[in-house]
């Protein structure tokens, strides 16, 4: 072997024990603390590696340009090109260690999560002076009075427990936005069309047609609250999970309110409900090309205070009500009403004494009408002369709830003794989409 191969070889062996400092990383520092292991001397070693992968490329190519082409030295290239592809590679790997801030095993949202929590349970103990020792370097909303700005994580669980327990939210669903200035365009009116032939005949042209209108729609917003109350030494006990009581306690109260709301709602410090203002007047009862927009059909019972007189002037009223529903609608179209008259319903028999709804002895009573499912609302009214106690239609297309996320707590330890009471609040809204979409039922005066 000659003179200069064996300068390659010693030059690719020094550089080899140079990247030994790798394997000493893994084998000598535990797992938990593998970057806080990094020190000055392997800045130094980082460099030396450097150095060294430059200087065998330099010697390499005075070799290759001297030295004619033989078996021996075309060898001595292609190990040394292996060998600084490894360097190289290793290289990477201990400047990509160097330069991570930290070793956690925990992703950035769980720790997030968890620092929200601990903020959370820190306020529900010792109030602001206790965030602020928990704390002192984080950013939170604190105001005068002891307010602490919920964070993101538990109002999203708050409101992901009312869309659990609210019957209208879990039909239409609902939006979450960061300001109370929210519209949307809704499309009243069709675009004309008409029919031609290939060739035009002589004389005839083809017009413009009407286009469709769009009418905005603009969320009317409320102020709802929740006031839970915990006793002083059941907060201190360390194994209370404040966070999961306070998001259970306070959806449940905003639940009650809310659900109220979004049916009978006036639209003054509340959203506006579906059945705001709906009565069996002349500007409710016309059908859908005639009736003006941002007002739901309202079908009238022919029998005061009662449904029907019979089972089935019963079932053909409401069956007139899924005929009064464009098809469109249908896919998605529920049922709702309270208990009582869902009670009512499924006694209903035909005159050989079949029951209209389907009976299972294994369910606590039928579930759909005419096929379409039917949810339980208890805060629907009950029969009775001018009630209006069912709602059929796509609820998601007729009616929308939007949610503004920002949430505050005030920490009273102060109206009761020994208890400590979570004033929470949060602005929630509605708008009235298309009102094509839902059909309400009214009972006769």
């Amino acid at each position: 072997m000659t003179e200069e191969v064996k300068a390659v070889d010693e030059v690719v062996e020094a550089v080899k024990s140079e990247a030994v400092v790798e394997t000493e990383i893994k084998s000598d520092a535990p797992e938990a603390v593998e970057v806080e292991a990094i020190t000055e001397d392997e800045d130094v070693t980082l460099k030396h590696v450097a150095d060294a992968l430059e200087a065998k490329s330099v010697q390499t190519d005075a070799l290759i340009e001297t030295k004619a082409s033989a078996s021996d030295l075309e060898a001595v290239k292609s190990d040394s090109e292996a060998q600084i592809k490894s360097l190289t590679e290793k290289l990477e790997v201990l400047e990509a260690k160097s330069s991570r801030p930290t070793f956690s095993s925990k992703s950035i949202k769980e720790t997030n999560t968890m620092e929200q929590k601990d903020l959370l349970g820190a306020f529900a103990r010792k109030g602001v002076e206790g965030l602020r020792a928990k704390a002192a370097d984080v950013q939170i909303s604190v105001d005068a009075q002891g307010g602490f700005a919920l964070p993101t994580e538990v109002a999203s669980s708050i409101i992901k427990l009312q869309h659990e327990r609210s019957p209208i939210r879990g039909l239409v669903g609902g939006i979450s936005t960061s300001t109370t200035d929210y519209s949307q365009l809704v499309s009243i009116g069709q675009a004309a069309s008409g029919w031609v032939g290939e060739v035009p005949a002589a004389g005839a042209t083809r017009g413009n047609t009407g286009s469709p209108e769009l009418a905005k729609v603009s969320a009317v917003f409320g102020e709802v609250y929740a006031s839970p109350k915990a006793y002083q030494h059941v907060l201190e006990d360390a194994f209370f999970n404040v966070e999961a009581w306070l998001s259970g306690e306070v959806a449940r109260e905003f639940t009650e309110q809310e659900n109220l709301a979004f049916l009978t709602g006036n639209g003054t410090n509340k959203p506006v409900g579906i059945l705001n203002d709906l009565a069996p007047t002349a500007a409710y009862i016309k059908p859908d090309a005639t009736r003006d927009f941002g007002k739901y059909q309202v079908i009238k019972s022919g029998v005061a205070a009662t449904l029907g007189a019979t089972s089935d002037a019963v079932i053909n009223l409401l069956r007139s009500v899924v005929l009064n529903t464009k098809t469109g609608y249908l896919p998605n179209a529920k049922f709702m009403m309270n208990r009582e008259t869902h009670a009512l319903l499924v006694d209903l028999k035909t005159t050989d004494g079949e029951y209209y709804l389907q009976r299972n002895i294994t369910e606590a009573a039928a579930s759909r009408l005419f096929g379409f499912e039917i949810v339980i609302n208890d805060d629907m009214a009950s029969i009775a002369a001018g009630a209006l106690p069912i709602i059929f239609g796509d609820f998601a297309a007729g009616y929308q709830v939007i949610d503004r996320v920002g949430m505050s707590m005030l920490r009273d330890p102060y109206s009761a003794h020994g208890a400590v009471s979570f004033y929470t609040r949060k602005r929630v809204g509605s708008m009235l989409l298309n009102t094509e979409a839902l059909k309400v039922v009214a009972v006769a005066a």
